[in-house]
């Protein structure tokens, strides 16, 4: 987002206001940041950086992350009210979101988010046998426990709730129990995805992968017979069928999304911040400096790149529904851009099968 550029519709501002967590997640890609906190003067300046790119845009999306973000929740809530501001002033409608483990929730942030009509991701790796093999506290303690606990406040007070179920190799086989288990605990938004850059896919690993989404396709047809429930990849108005894709290569990122990291650096979406130490070429600006031209221009150079030079894309049969992969998983597991891992590759080829038994 150059300010030469023309901007989308609907744009989405990532901001990253602290790299601390209080888990110690197993296969978490963020350990190799250093541990930076975002102070008000840095968030209200990327707000208004973003904002200033942004204009025209109708809608715009504030998705707090980290770490942890609630961990930062007091300069958090100063941030959304100062964006909810700066976007009327625009002319823009702004939506908040909050990406969370689910173990802060005090009445004064459940209040808050309520306020604010703040969508909430939580991330919970479905029964606590499960989650809680992975998602243990800084200090070793248990989690599953708490954030189901949280989980039922936000409920309680109907707040608009997100699962997303990060599923490691070693749990493969439990996929379609541990989605029944969270759309048993009330969530009808499930976000099903894979490890990536931190463990290692067997091909078997990846078959059941396969299967459990045609086992998650069965779900969603017997449940949406009388209710409601979406679970991802296989959205309804998923972009992984019909061949919607053919000739669209890359993301978003750097088009109508940027993220913010709290010393200030741009990154094109939160993922690829992720990675930006190990891959300082992954940033793009500061608040401070601006947007670096030629930095993002490299970022588009990777990211919106077509087949001509995805030499593993050219000849795959699943292209016109994929885009070439996620450059963050890209970068994670085979160390370039352009050539995603295998298993990302095989998964996104039985989306459209499965979505199939879904949702026709």
């Amino acid at each position: 987002m150059s300010e030469e550029q023309i901007i989308h519709d609907n744009i989405s501002c990532e901001l990253i206001i602290t790299t601390k967590c209080n888990f110690s997640c197993t296969y978490c890609v963020a350990h190799d940041l250093d541990a930076m906190t975002m102070d008000l003067d840095s968030g209200k300046k990327s707000i208004d950086m973003f904002v200033a790119l942004g204009k025209g845009a109708k809608n715009i999306e504030f998705i707090f992350t980290g770490g942890e973000p609630l961990l930062n929740f007091f300069n958090l809530k100063s941030l959304v009210i100062y964006a909810e501001e700066k976007s009327k002033e625009f002319n823009m409608n702004p939506f908040f979101v909050i990406k969370t483990n689910g173990s802060l929730f005090e009445s004064e942030i459940v209040d808050f988010c309520k306020k604010y009509g703040i969508k909430v991701v939580i991330s919970i790796d479905g029964s606590s046998k499960y989650h809680d093999k992975n998602r243990l506290t800084c200090d070793g303690r248990l989690t599953h426990e708490t954030v189901v606990c949280n989980l039922r406040k936000l409920q309680d007070n109907r707040i608009e709730l997100s699962a997303s179920l990060t599923v490691h190799p070693d749990n493969v086989e439990h996929i379609g129990d541990n989605v029944k288990y969270l759309h048993g605990l009330g969530l009808k938004e499930i976000d099903v995805g894979p490890v990536y850059g931190t463990a290692n896919w067997s091909q078997a690993q990846i078959e059941h992968f396969k299967k459990a989404l045609s086992v998650c396709a069965q779900y969603i047809r017997k449940v949406n017979e009388t209710d409601s429930l979406e679970i991802s990849p296989l959205n309804k108005n998923s972009e992984h069928v019909d061949d919607i894709l053919k000739d669209c290569w890359g993301c978003k990122a750097g088009l109508n999304n940027l993220a913010f990291m709290p010393n200030g650096n741009i990154v094109g979406c939160s993922s690829l911040g992720m990675l930006s130490n190990k891959f300082p070429e992954l940033i793009v600006g500061n608040i401070d400096s601006g947007i670096n031209e030629n930095s993002l221009q490299y970022l588009f150079d990777n990211s919106q790149a077509s087949d001509v030079l995805r030499n593993s894309c050219i000849i795959c049969e699943t292209k016109n529904n994929c885009a070439g992969g996620c450059m963050a998983i890209n970068l994670s597991t085979t160390q370039t851009p352009l050539i995603p891992p295998q298993f990302y590759c095989e998964i996104i080829s039985s989306i459209s099968a499965a979505w199939e038994n879904a949702w026709r």
